[in-house]
């Protein structure tokens, strides 16, 4: 690559290893809509019913209105942090009976190779639920479209996809590139060492 040639955020592509969840995508045109529309966190938490009267945009309270953003920031960070844990309360989250087990060897804002059991099509649709290992931690699902599916030498019935994501809600993908980023700067700081 030309040093001079700008580089998107979503190129930005590190080796990564975690476990995710995915399936091939019943109706992905349902699934795109759900994940464009609705965080990742606020589709697998319910807030607990004596919340359920508060507004979904918690800025429109008045002690919000008048706090500062510092305080406000702090305020949001613990939000998810709570929501994390709630959602860990609802084990189909992380294991869902529906979904199949696959590793993420490299990941992107764009994209990410997974390593699966079990062949795929060129062109399906597939739904992956990733949570990178990060603190607080996050849950991150999105739609993705299989470009190519390799079998993996010297390991019996594993194939590695790479994967492009065709649809992912914007917050989501606002994570993923800190998370990303975040990896960039621990290579190299190990590789500066």
């Amino acid at each position: 690559m030309d040093r001079n040639e700008p580089v998107e955020r979503q190129d930005v592509r590190v080796p990564v290893f975690f476990p995710l969840m995915w399936c091939v995508a019943e109706d992905p045109h349902s699934l795109a809509l759900e994940i464009e529309h609705h965080r990742t966190c606020d589709r697998f938490s319910t807030p607990p019913t004596a919340f359920t009267d508060l507004p979904t945009d918690l800025r429109e309270l008045t002690e919000f209105k008048e706090m500062s953003p510092h305080i406000y920031a702090m305020w949001m960070s613990l939000e998810r942090k709570i929501d994390r844990v709630i959602s860990l309360v609802d084990k189909k989250t992380y294991n869902d009976p529906d979904m199949e087990k696959g590793v993420c060897t490299d990941l992107s804002a764009g994209g990410a190779s997974i390593r699966v059991t079990g062949e795929l099509n060129v062109g399906d649709v597939l739904q992956v639920r990733m949570s990178p290992p990060t603190f607080p931690p996050m849950l991150v699902e999105v739609a993705a479209e299989v470009k190519v599916c390799n079998k993996v030498d010297g390991r019996d019935g594993e194939w590695l996809v790479s994967t492009s994501f065709i649809k992912i809600n914007h917050s989501d993908r606002e994570d993923l590139v800190m998370y990303i980023f975040k990896r960039q700067r621990e290579i190299l700081r190990v590789q500066s060492e």
